[in-house]
């Protein structure tokens, strides 16, 4: 589908093209047209992914390019079993080897779906200061049943808190608060990780004990 969709485009180039050929339009003008044009999907991407609040559209892009693992994740989460999420993740692993904070990360998240969480307390203490370390550490302290000290980190973004006190709710077995404070968090993210929160408040509320 993503081949067809590639090769659609194509076409709607060429045919523009050969519209502006036939119509006689100077070379500087259809150059100018076509810069325009890749500038303007290129930053129709990069707001969708990054500050959009629709999360269709986001959706959307991230089904176009399944292929890649990042994305590949996140529909694995949605759509998949517990074995699709660790598989994704493990091909996320390989990926950023080479990139410690973002391979510590999801060997955190991998052992947060496994219930490792004494393993994932420690990956989230060995990770570089920064704000993704505090809220894998919150995570961690929440998993744990400390929740003084999950609350106690400064996070970084408004989300974050909700999610930690999502992570409490769920704890303590109180699904009406969890989905409060899910519905908090993902209203206050933007782009992918909007997206995110909400398929995994989805997967959550699915799998509830």
């Amino acid at each position: 589908m993503n081949i067809l969709r590639l090769l659609l485009f194509y076409f709607v180039v060429l045919a523009i093209g050969g519209i502006f050929t036939w119509l006689k339009v100077p070379t500087n003008y259809s150059i100018a047209f076509f810069v325009i044009l890749a500038i303007g999907l290129v930053g129709y991407y990069a707001y969708t992914m990054t500050s959009s609040k629709n999360t269709k559209a986001i959706l959307r892009q991230v089904r176009y390019q399944k292929n890649n693992p990042t994305y590949a994740y996140i529909l694995a989460i949605k759509n998949g079993t517990k074995e699709d999420e660790i598989a994704a993740l493990d091909r996320l692993i390989k990926k950023f080897k080479n990139q410690l904070d973002g391979r510590m990360d999801y060997e955190f998240q991998r052992a947060v779906r496994l219930g490792d969480i004494a393993s994932a307390k420690n990956i989230a203490n060995s990770m570089k200061n920064g704000p993704l370390k505090t809220y894998n550490v919150a995570y961690a302290e929440a998993l744990s049943g400390k929740y003084g000290i999950a609350r106690q980190q400064t996070f970084l973004q408004p989300w974050m808190k909700h999610s930690i006190e999502a992570i409490i709710a769920k704890k303590q077995k109180n699904r009406d608060r969890y989905q409060s404070e899910m519905e908090l968090a993902i209203e206050n993210s933007k782009g992918i990780q909007r997206l995110i929160n909400q398929v995994t408040c989805e997967k959550n509320l699915k799998e509830w004990p």
